[in-house]
């Protein structure tokens, strides 16, 4: 299983992979991120964490990056069993907004970040051909 990871100062944004599928599951307030995460990693047998790479399109504020980075680094000292890699989520707020448009999701109850979060580990499994 896939666990896919969109990291803020305050809030996280979790989405999972289920049978190929991208499912956005949890919004978790970050003190109890790591908590979270072993209870997650124990019982959806989590194999990869997918964390979001946010980069400035133009590479001038880079500070949520360095943020990023130090946080994966990090995952990987408390997690060093599991795979984590970092993946590139520009133009997603821009997809989901293009969905969140269209007819299919007008009655759900979902928001720009939750399928964000879905948009970005669905690009990461289709880069890995996955």
């Amino acid at each position: 299983m896939y666990l896919w990871i969109d990291l803020w100062d305050k809030r996280v944004w979790i989405a999972t992979c289920i049978e190929w599928i991208v499912f956005p599951k949890w919004i978790i307030l970050r003190p109890k991120l790591i908590t979270e995460l072993r209870k997650m990693i124990k019982e959806y047998k989590v194999e990869i964490i997918v964390v979001w790479l946010p980069y400035d399109l133009y590479w001038k504020n880079l500070r949520q990056l360095d943020k990023t980075n130090v946080f994966i680094w990090k995952l990987k000292e408390i997690f060093p069993n599991l795979k984590i890699e970092g993946v590139d989520e520009r133009f997603t707020s821009f997809e989901a907004d293009c969905i969140l448009d269209s007819m299919w999701v007008k009655d759900k109850n979902w928001n720009k970040d939750d399928i964000s979060a879905a948009l970005i580990l669905e690009t990461y499994l289709k880069q890995k051909n996955i």
